[in-house]
This record gives structure tokens, C-alpha cells and sequence, in this order.
């Protein structure tokens, strides 16, 4: 089974090197790499074309959406020719057997569509913090669990290619309400997910992410807004299941 990695980067130049030489670096061989910038304005796009491995591909895609990776989404689920995708985030860095430990398990459990995995959060320096990490039995639960907050994380989904051409229907709270996708394009894609009765099927534990928390990091970006697109994605999706 081929799997395709994917690493979003933007203005990226701190901690790239760090994140492709930790999937550069994976014990699973049956994977290609591939790099999309966001049309960095920092070198990162020009420092990433001096790289030399024969399984990294970089490709430049206009700067759309801020504080997310929508772009590099759209544009690898219309042309991924691989079984699954994953998303590496271009400040965080991933365990030598992270993607060996998600494919033995979707070996083992080949009905798998969506599958996430916990996380190791840490600081600016890589210092481990805590760890997050979702369990839920059903899905019911897991939409109850939607209407309180985002319990998927997101870097760590695996994608099988059988739900690729319906993700960006998925998101129905921007679409209906017109909401910019500014970072939490994918809490609405999980929703929609959930709406069509696919879950995303949670490890309890966690398989080698490390998710840097950073004052420049979108997520924190999308946080400071003070528009409340959380709740925007909730209330639609309440009203939507009637719960």
C-alpha cells in the first residue's frame, strides 16, 4: 500500500529542515513525499529546491486561504495517485516509524477510511509538553463530541483515496454561511464526514506526531480572531443532527 506524504509549507524557514528530515527519515519504503509552498516570501520555497532525494517532490501553489493547508488538499486529492494521504505540518516532526505504525494498523483493519492518532504537543525547542489524544466509541458520540469542539487531530489523519472526491462537499457550515476558510476548514470537513456516516477512526494512543505550539503558528492565529468560527461550524451542525 502507497502512501503519500504531504508537507504544506509557508515562511516555513525555522523549522523545515527539522520536519523533512524526520520523513525523510521513515522505515515504511512504499511512500512518496511532497512538498507544496504557499508562495513563501522568506527563501523557504528556493531553500526547498536545493534539496537532493530522488522521493521529494516540490511544488509552489498560490496563497489562497491564510492559516491552513487547504490549498495543498484540493490540489493532492484531485492528484494523488496513492492509496492514502497525510499531512505533515511544516513546524512539526514525526517519529522514524510514525507512517510504519499507521499502515500496519490500516493493514490490519483495511474497511478504514479516515484514521487519526494522539499527539505529542511541544514548545519552540521541541521540549515535549503533553500529549492529546481522542477516544469515542461510536458516532454518535463522535458527533456530540463535534458540537463541543474539534475532537480530531487533524495533522495526524490518514485519508484513504475512496473518500478523496467528497471531502471538499464536506464543508457545508462555510459554504452555507459563508465563512472564509481561514484554518478551520477541516472541523466542518470532519462534520460533513460524519453527516455522510464515515468516522474518523481514533488510536488510543499516540504513534510518533509532534505538534509544535508556536506564537506564529496558525492555529494560534485563527484562536486570536474574533470572529467565533468554531461555534459558526457548531450551530450549524446542531441545528443540521438535531441534537
Amino acid at each position: 500500500m502507497r502512501i503519500t506524504v504531504v508537507v504544506p509549507t509557508f515562511n516555513s524557514m525555522k523549522y523545515v529542515d527539522e520536519c523533512l528530515d524526520s520523513v525523510l527519515a521513515q522505515t515504511y519504503e512504499d511512500m512518496e513525499i511532497i512538498v507544496y509552498d504557499n508562495e513563501s516570501t522568506d527563501g523557504t520555497y528556493e531553500h526547498l529546491l536545493k534539496k537532493q532525494d530522488e522521493r521529494l517532490k516540490v511544488i509552489s501553489i498560490p496563497n489562497i486561504e491564510p492559516n491552513g493547508y487547504r490549498e495543498a488538499m484540493d490540489h493532492i486529492f484531485e492528484h494523488c495517485e496513492s492509496d492514502y494521504v497525510t499531512f505533515v505540518s511544516s513546524d512539526d516532526y514525526i517519529d522514524k516509524d510514525y507512517v510504519l505504525r499507521y499502515m500496519q494498523i490500516i493493514h490490519a483493519n483495511p474497511g478504514i477510511k479516515c484514521l487519526q492518532s494522539g499527539m505529542v504537543w511541544v514548545n519552540e525547542e521541541g521540549t515535549p509538553h503533553n500529549e492529546r489524544i481522542y477516544n469515542y466509541s461510536s458516532m454518535e458520540e463522535f458527533k456530540s463530541l463535534c458540537l463541543q469542539y474539534c475532537p480530531v487531530n487533524n495533522p495526524t489523519v490518514v485519508y484513504h483515496r475512496s473518500i478523496w472526491p467528497i471531502l471538499g462537499e464536506c464543508r457545508e457550515a462555510h459554504f452555507s454561511k459563508n465563512v472564509p476558510d481561514i484554518g478551520v476548514g477541516d472541523y466542518d470537513m470532519w462534520c460533513g464526514l460524519a453527516n455522510r456516516g464515515i468516522g474518523v477512526s481514533p488510536v488510543s494512543g499516540h504513534l510518533g506526531y509532534y505538534y509544535r505550539w508556536h506564537g506564529d503558528q496558525a492555529t494560534w492565529k485563527v484562536q486570536k480572531n474574533p470572529i467565533k468560527y468554531d461555534k459558526i461550524i457548531q450551530d450549524y451542525w446542531r441545528e443540521k443532527w438535531r441534537i
